[in-house]
């Protein structure tokens, strides 16, 4: 036992040197750099090049409480109901972001980076991609959804139902991965794309209906730079009602940051409960 716990000690005192060189490494402007160098875009969705609506004076909301503040402080000002705060909330979100991938840095979780290089994802970003509302606020791109997770929580503080819209469908060259959302009103529900920026009637309560039978003459409206011939069944559904759909992701990327902060305390902490426990036998 004593020359178990002795080995232990000292793989203990290894990790956490290991993890505090690292830790200073990940810090330096040249590595931080090196590291997303190369990195392709999240491959689970979709990219396109349009007209957006991004607006540069909205980048001071660069947290939740405060694009939350903006948001139910104008929709007091302006007596918004119903249909009109889903609006406004689409609207809002496209002026806020521009379509662009801005991965987590490595000075900030420099484990998860370590992680991802041994996957098959290690030339994108799939895991790279923030589902930490906080962090993708940080910066004016976001990819769809990012920028879905922010609009479902405006639904959420305005006690408004929603649910994602999720895109798999197969075509030539690539296929269409993507992620949209959908809010209830007077029970029924109003499709929700704040990413591609696709032009709809917020009082059309046929549109996702209409993409989730399978209509491929509107899904060529709606996406004119990603024409299909023919719409598999099954290939766009909505799951995730009133839920956070990167949770499990989210606690997984948070792991990760804490072990890139502190797990050098969490191994000093158990070389000093080693060695009281070895004093105690």
């Amino acid at each position: 036992m004593t020359i178990f716990l002795n080995v232990l000690n000292k793989a203990l005192i290894f990790i956490t040197v290991i993890q505090l060189i690292l830790l200073v490494y990940f810090q330096l402007p040249s590595i931080n750099l090196n590291w997303q160098k190369g990195l392709g875009s999240n491959n689970l969705y979709t990219t396109s090049i349009f007209q957006e609506k991004f607006n540069q004076n909205l980048s001071y909301l660069n947290t939740l409480s405060k694009l939350e503040k903006y948001f139910l402080s104008e929709i007091e000002r302006n007596n918004l109901q119903d249909r009109q705060i889903v609006s406004f909330a689409d609207n809002l979100i496209r002026e806020r972001f521009f379509h662009h991938d801005y991965v987590i840095q490595p000075k900030d979780n420099w484990v998860l980076h370590v992680f991802n290089s041994f996957t098959r994802h290690r030339n994108n970003s799939t895991f790279l991609s923030s589902l930490n509302p906080n962090y993708i606020l940080k910066f004016n791109g976001a990819i769809c959804n990012q920028q879905a997770l922010i609009f479902q929580h405006l639904m959420k503080v305005s006690n408004i139902e929603y649910q994602s819209v999720l895109f798999n469908v197969p075509r030539s060259p690539k296929p269409f991965g993507h992620f949209a959302s959908a809010a209830m009103i007077d029970n029924q529900w109003i499709f929700i794309d704040t990413n591609l920026e696709p032009e709809y009637d917020y009082r059309n309560y046929q549109i996702l209906d209409a993409l989730l039978s399978e209509d491929v003459d509107l899904f060529n409206h709606l996406y004119p730079n990603h024409k299909i011939e023919e719409l598999p069944k099954g290939s766009i559904r909505v799951d995730y009602k009133n839920e956070n759909p990167a949770f499990y992701g989210r606690i997984f990327q948070d792991i990760l940051y804490f072990i890139s902060w502190y797990g050098w305390i969490a191994s000093l902490i158990c070389y000093f409960l080693i060695n009281r426990f070895k004093k105690e036998v």
